[in-house]
């Protein structure tokens, strides 16, 4: 769905991507920090929220960002939220 060589632009204009960490990690990016103001959510079956283990997230404008999203053809299967920054692991 996403690929690390490639800007997006959400509903409202704003351009995004995934910036390469390493082989399996990629940060989100937006050009305005805008995702700051974003919704986020737990696994499913969890009952607490763990912000390095998310299930998703939901920057304001988009894009909804899952487990199971594609980045580079690869699923994501790890969310984690640390210091305002979304960062996913994709299978390896």
């Amino acid at each position: 769905m996403f690929n690390s060589d490639n800007k997006y632009t959400n509903r409202y204009g704003v351009k995004y991507w995934f910036e390469k960490l390493s082989s399996t990690a990629y940060q989100f990016v937006m050009e305005d920090n805008s995702f700051k103001h974003s919704r986020m959510g737990g696994r499913s079956g969890k009952s607490d929220i763990d912000f390095n283990d998310l299930g998703m997230f939901d920057p304001s404008g988009g894009p909804y960002i899952t487990l199971g999203t594609k980045v580079d053809d690869r699923p994501i299967v790890r969310i984690g939220c640390v210091d305002d920054e979304y960062i996913v692991e994709v299978e390896n």
